[in-house]
């Protein structure tokens, strides 16, 4: 009996050992793997920094909501509704979103999509200033809107499909500082090439630059240095953000991507009626739709209005801009970390609160007196900072992992939606001046205003939004 026991024992000691051998090959494969994914992580955030500065620097010269594609317009003579249109446009090409779902459904390169797309819309861009070739004015503005449109769309499908590329590689918790940190240095090299081109820009402008003196050795700078050269001067510009956008994109096609989900191989019908089917979307939904409704409201007239009504120049504007961009800098990693520890609805409750106060304070500003100016731009630069990050993650947050395309591409699309229509709106009724107590607004103002108050409104459907991952504002 005791031989055969120790038989047994031994038998059993041998099986342990090889469980033992088994567990150990496969912490190695775990290792391995954690390895590798540290590294494509660490990839992807070197690749997407790089790529987004290219990005960055493309869309401060030739997206719309560029300072210079208002400038270019204004040079045209755009209307205030040209401007409610061009914004409007920004918000409409959402719609191409959902095909970003729809093209990438079935077995393919997703890299493949995402990069040619995204250069086909950018690409565009160089022939923006082909308006100049028009001999009326009006159908060179209704030119430079169409492109755009185009432009954009192409770019919103892309774009679609970046999200569901990069949140496939992205840990859910570290998204937050993930996003805001790469904003954050996007950010700061847009600033600077926005400084460089305004700068060169203003020297058109009479009297404006130190460029002007320099080249006085050469040319004369009151017949060179001329408004209608400016428009060539920007049109140029465009020609060189078109290059640079296409540059980054080379950059973008050596990111890492990762094998499709089963998620991805479902009916189109099912993918995007799923989103519908979750109350906590819907609810999510009714808020984007009444933001995206407020913020449209006089969004196309804040560069009109600085430019014409108190009568900034290139670089003042870019001065305004560069305050809201510093105030973003130092602020994304405040969200980062905010919204990685207390969740997107905590952060959102802010921007709203902070989303209302800022166009109140354009009631204020004359052409005699806008130093408030200034002090808007640090507050909203803060609030669309966090704004940005959390719209992105909070999408990301109730839609789980392998639906985060869809998800997005629908809240992207009926946002711009209804944004567009508010921003349309603002330009077919545009009001007149209106006296406020012993002040008279101006039509820009009044707009302003009206949307402040509904910013600050939609407060009301946020509170309804269910966030698990939030540790405030949480139902169990």
């Amino acid at each position: 009996m005791v031989p055969g026991w120790k038989i047994v024992r031994g038998k059993a000691c041998k099986n342990r050992s090889r469980g033992d051998g088994v567990r150990t090959k496969l912490d190695a494969v775990k290792a391995r793997r954690s390895k590798q994914k540290s590294h494509t992580i660490a990839q992807t955030y070197r690749i997407s920094i790089i790529e987004g500065i290219f990005s960055q620097i493309y869309g401060s010269l030739a997206n719309i909501g560029s300072n210079f594609i208002t400038k270019f317009l204004v040079l045209l003579g755009a209307s205030p509704l040209h401007f409610s249109i061009l914004s409007a446009l920004g918000q409409l090409s959402a719609l191409f979103q959902p095909l970003g779902v729809a093209l990438t459904n079935k077995p393919g390169q997703r890299k493949k999509l995402c990069v040619w797309i995204t250069a086909a819309g950018r690409f565009l861009s160089i022939f923006i200033g082909s308006a100049l070739l028009f001999s009326q004015a009006s159908k060179g503005i209704a030119f430079v809107l169409a492109l755009l449109f185009i432009s954009m769309g192409l770019q919103g499908i892309g774009g679609n499909i970046w999200i569901a590329w990069i949140s496939d590689i992205i840990p859910a918790g570290i998204r937050g500082r993930f996003f805001a940190r790469r904003n954050q240095i996007l950010v700061f090299c847009g600033l600077l090439a926005g400084y460089l081109f305004s700068f060169l820009t203003d020297s058109f402008e009479k009297g404006g630059g130190a460029l002007r003196s320099l080249a006085a050795r050469w040319v004369d700078p009151d017949h060179f240095f001329t408004p209608q050269h400016q428009a060539l001067w920007l049109a140029a510009i465009f020609v060189f953000a078109g290059i640079v956008g296409l540059v980054g994109l080379t950059i973008l096609a050596k990111q890492p991507d990762r094998k499709r989900s089963q998620q991805q191989s479902i009916p189109l019908r099912q993918k995007f009626g799923e989103p519908f089917r979750d109350k906590n979307f819907r609810l999510l939904m009714a808020f984007g739709i009444w933001w995206m409704l407020a913020t449209g409201v006089g969004s196309a007239f804040w560069g009109p209005f600085m430019l014409k009504n108190l009568g900034l120049s290139m670089f003042r504007l870019q001065l305004y801009g560069s305050l809201h961009m510093v105030s973003s800098l130092l602020s994304y990693s405040f969200w980062g970390k905010f919204i990685d520890r207390w969740g997107n609805k905590p952060a959102m409750v802010i921007c709203v609160v902070l989303g209302g106060l800022n166009p109140m304070l354009w009631l204020f500003m004359t052409p005699q007196n806008y130093s408030l100016l200034w002090i808007e731009g640090l507050f909203s630069g803060f609030m669309w900072a966090g704004n940005g990050v959390a719209t992105t993650n909070f999408v990301l947050a109730i839609a789980g992992k392998g639906r985060e395309q869809s998800y997005s591409a629908l809240y992207g699309a009926i946002g711009g939606v209804s944004m567009m229509a508010t921003t349309l709106l603002s330009g077919v009724f545009y009001p007149q001046s209106m006296m406020l107590g012993s002040r008279l607004l101006a039509p820009e103002q009044v707009v302003f205003g009206v949307g402040g108050i509904l910013r600050w409104l939609s407060i009301i459907p946020l509170m309804a939004v269910n966030e698990k991952q939030s540790r405030m504002f949480h139902r169990s």
